[in-house]
């Protein structure tokens, strides 16, 4: 069984967020998954850039570190300060029980 740290970040841009998750395990840190996304949804609470970040974030964990074996098992509150149009999500403990 192996665990790892995952977090994710947006950067606000004209056309969209960049969106970079990593997860850092035994075996260092990896970009899981890095590209421009769409801003979700309309209402007032979906635009606060932490909450866009920690859905995708939420997301990688769901389909891409699944598909790897991985599991979410628990969470942190980000760190609350960072600049300005950067939106940072929760830290999450995922878990492997695959072991490969």
């Amino acid at each position: 069984m192996r665990f790892g740290k995952v977090s994710g970040y947006v950067v606000a841009r004209d056309d969209g967020l960049w969106l970079s998750v990593s997860l850092e395990s035994g075996r260092g840190i990896s970009i899981v998954r890095e590209t421009l996304v769409p801003v979700l949804g309309n209402g007032a609470n979906t635009t606060a850039l932490d909450w866009q970040a920690d859905q995708y974030t939420q997301e990688t964990i769901g389909v891409d570190l699944a598909e790897q074996g991985w599991e979410a098992i628990a969470e942190e509150e980000a760190v609350s300060e960072h600049p300005e149009a950067i939106g940072r999500s929760k830290l999450y403990t995922v878990r492997n029980l695959s072991g490969g």
